[in-house]
């Protein structure tokens, strides 16, 4: 139980050995007063508070019977009802510090360790919570940045922006639990005005909720798509990017047999990088040992020519060769 601020008082001076007149005379007042306040027939003055707290050398949280783990308790809550960037920043700061403060205790051993490993779950709880929290809030916040270009661009599909920011607010919609609305719409949108854009918004939707399988009917039973997808040419490959990778996904070697090399004929030589690229965990997994090699050779040829910085262009070559033949195992 949270004791009274008269009961905190009274604790403190009895652990110090400080009488009520010692206190008394260090805040100018009579030993009556401090009387009263421990039997909580008053309370002090807000005025008085830093002064007392100073005294017992602790802080006003504390003078108030306000423990540590419940002060970070309670700037979580703060967050959780303001959401912005500077209660985030407090509450996390407070639970950082007190877990370090808990993590020394622990290597000094001088503490209960139980007791100390309690508190440790219940902070690390509260992080968790503010994470999740803070990531919520970001996606609302973008979401919002999104909805705006949205609306600024609406009937304007040449405009930069038009394609990606709605790309990033389905995506948004998606992880914010909406996916379901952002599907609908995006199919409905592509059933009434079908086109490049429609298209591919509606299958980005369907990639982001992993519904391969779906994704990949709509090549087969969408004349409207078929009209749009085929013959493969450089104006449709960003389309089979997204048919390719769902095959991937779903380990569908009929559909990438039948279908990539087609879509690297259209390719220019940075195309067919991505392409490649995407299709190597597929190689591997299915155990494609000579299909992996072949790619393989074929990526390292092109980097070189991907204009990449030499940082870059070092991490994609260990990445590529990172995949090996089953059989090397």
């Amino acid at each position: 139980m949270k004791l009274t601020i008269g009961e905190k008082i009274t604790l403190l001076r009895k652990e110090r050995n400080i009488t009520q007149t010692e206190l008394a005379e260090y805040l100018f007042l009579a030993p009556q007063t401090i009387s009263r306040w421990e039997v909580g027939s008053g309370a002090p003055e807000i005025t008085l508070l830093p002064k007392i707290a100073a005294f017992f050398g602790v802080s006003i949280d504390e003078l108030f019977g306000l423990t540590s783990l419940e002060r970070a308790e309670d700037l979580v809550c703060k967050y959780s009802v303001l959401r912005d960037d500077r209660s985030f920043q407090e509450a996390m700061e407070c639970v950082n510090s007190m877990l370090q403060t808990i993590d020394a205790a622990l290597k000094s051993c001088e503490e209960d360790a139980a007791g100390l490993e309690a508190d440790r779950d219940q902070l690390e709880a509260e992080k968790l919570h503010l994470w999740i929290q803070q990531g919520r809030e970001s996606f609302q916040r973008a979401l919002r940045i999104t909805d705006s270009f949205v609306e600024k661009t609406e009937g304007n599909p040449t405009h930069p922006w038009y394609l990606r920011m709605r790309l990033q607010r389905n995506q948004l919609r998606t992880n914010l639990g909406m996916g379901r609305e952002a599907l609908e719409e995006s199919r409905k949108n592509f059933l009434e005005h079908p086109d490049k854009i429609t298209l591919h918004l509606y299958l980005s939707t369907l990639l982001e909720l992993q519904k391969y399988e779906e994704l990949l009917s709509v090549q087969e039973t969408e004349p409207l798509a078929q009209e749009i997808i085929c013959p493969i040419s450089e104006e449709n490959l960003s389309l089979w990017w997204l048919f390719i990778h769902a095959a991937a996904e779903t380990g569908a070697a009929d559909f990438i047999e039948r279908h990539v090399p087609s879509v690297l004929e259209a390719c220019g030589e940075k195309d067919e990088f991505s392409f490649l690229r995407s299709l190597l965990p597929f190689y591997q997994k299915t155990r494609q040992e000579e299909k992996l090699e072949e790619t393989k050779r074929r990526l390292l040829s092109l980097l070189p020519g991907m204009g990449m910085n030499p940082y870059f262009e070092e991490t994609a070559k260990k990445e590529i060769e990172s995949f090996y033949n089953n059989s090397q195992k």
